[in-house]
């Protein structure tokens, strides 16, 4: 029931169970995705620094991760009632997910609640391995389980990070597309950035999605919430679209960053 691309609402039992394998599994994603820094790509690799944003003096414009390029970056949404007893449950497990290869993820919580963790890991093969590890198992029962989740595993088409994090609150902003022309959108992407920069964005990637479709996750780390809330919305941007056969599929999702660990 864990759709690989497009989100996919598990049900209780199961949900618990991927929902762990989720929080390992992508630990095991994160492993080799984070190296891909979560877009925010602050803090070092503590799992609950929310003071580490993405360098925020460092714009996007800097080079791009060639390494991360074919990587594997999992985007999962979590819904719970209890958000701090979710984190509980979220930074009790960094040494089980470093265990499983985790090297960095950014948790980012929304307004209404749910949280959005990007776990980054060497490939895709060894993400899917994990999330039907019976290992798993023992992480579905623990306090502070979400009550639903929503998994994407993607591939690194390329990530841009700041060369080190910078001093202050991040947010990140979640947009998943539709698009016919990913290398169109790719060179549309990454010829924007210093458009970015002037928005406060001091990281982004594109990832794209490994059920066989069209679908594309773009993920911005900025340091002005505000701004970052319009970009979606602004003319340039849909142009950007438009001229890259893009299209937006989802409503985009749009929260403060509170736990980071910076890849290795």
């Amino acid at each position: 029931m864990v759709d690989r691309s497009l989100p996919s609402a598990l049900s209780s039992g199961f949900t618990a169970r991927v929902l762990c394998v989720l929080t390992l599994a992508l630990a095991t994603a994160c492993a080799a995705a984070q190296q891909a820094p979560d877009p925010a790509a602050p803090a070092q690799a503590s799992a609950e620094s929310k003071s580490s944003p993405a360098p925020a003096e460092a714009p996007p414009s800097s080079g791009v991760d060639a390494q991360r390029k074919g990587r594997a970056s999992v985007f999962v949404v979590h819904k719970m009632s209890d958000f701090e007893a979710f984190r509980k449950y979220f930074e009790e497990g960094a040494t089980e997910r470093q265990k499983a290869g985790e090297k960095g993820h950014l948790l980012t919580q929304l307004d209404d609640g749910r949280a959005v963790v990007h776990f980054f890991a060497d490939d895709v093969a060894a993400v899917e391995k994990t999330l039907r590890s019976p290992e798993m198992d023992r992480y579905v029962e623990r306090k502070g389980a979400p009550e639903a989740t929503l998994l994407w595993i993607t591939r690194d088409v390329f990530v841009k990070l700041p060369p080190a994090p910078v001093a202050g609150d991040t947010y990140s902003l979640y947009l998943k597309l539709q698009t016919e022309d990913l290398s169109g959108l790719e060179r549309a992407l990454l010829g924007a950035g210093a458009r970015f920069a002037e928005l406060g964005v001091v990281a982004y990637g594109l990832h794209q999605t490994t059920a066989g479709d069209t679908a594309a996750i773009v993920h911005f780390v900025g340091t002005d919430r505000r701004a970052l809330e319009t970009l979606p919305g602004k003319p340039d941007f849909s142009e950007l679209l438009a001229r890259s056969r893009s299209r937006m599929r989802l409503k985009a999702l749009v929260g403060v960053d509170v736990s980071r660990s910076r890849p290795e």
